[in-house]
């Protein structure tokens, strides 16, 4: 092909590439929407790492609720039950044994009637080991119980306020009191 010939080819080609619009920017019109978008894109806020929650948190939290419930449990023990109430439920060892044998004494052979009541003022952990799975929860509670025997003679009278170091570890997924020691309220006591 002679220099000719190739300009024609070119000339024809521009010719075509006229008759399609010439212009290579497609005008919108109003049914198309724009190639760029007008409307802002919402800025995307990274969301904070969580804290990982401390283990130790949750189940010290476990503890203070147990007890709490053990409290209420024994509460109701001790004024309606006697040595046949299933303090089990929430204490053994030497617990259980203290607090059936002082039922038996009191409710079985004194035939005592026991009215008030004890109210759980303040409890903490002072001491915790997660391995033994065993705790120290220091204790602030009103002890306002009285016993008075068959034939009227007062057997118990209320203390007040008392402060109670009580030792408590895991059993089948409870925490179970399994010692108790009643102190001087200036012990535990900050109320």
């Amino acid at each position: 092909m002679n220099r000719y010939g190739a300009c024609a080819v070119a000339a024809s080609m521009l010719l075509i590439l006229a008759a399609c619009g010439g212009n290579d920017a497609a005008t919108p019109t109003a049914s198309q929407p724009p190639v760029i978008s007008t409307t802002p894109t919402p800025t995307l806020t990274p969301k904070p790492t969580p804290k990982p929650v401390d283990p130790t948190t949750a189940v010290k939290q476990k503890i203070l609720t147990d007890y709490a419930a053990s409290f209420a449990y024994t509460d109701k023990g001790i004024r309606d039950g006697g040595a046949g109430y299933p303090y089990e439920t929430w204490m053994v060892d030497a617990a259980l044994s203290a607090i059936k044998a002082n039922m038996g004494y009191v409710k079985g052979i004194r035939k005592a009637k026991v009215t008030g009541y004890s109210k759980l003022l303040e409890s903490k952990i002072t001491a915790f080991d997660l391995k033994a799975k065993t705790a120290t929860v220091t204790v602030c509670a009103i002890d306002n119980y009285t016993a008075v025997a068959k034939n009227g003679v007062v057997i118990a009278r209320p203390p007040g306020k008392v402060a109670k170091i009580d030792k408590v570890k895991l059993l089948k997924g409870r925490w179970m009191l399994f010692s108790t020691q009643t102190l001087k309220p200036s012990f535990g006591c900050t109320r």
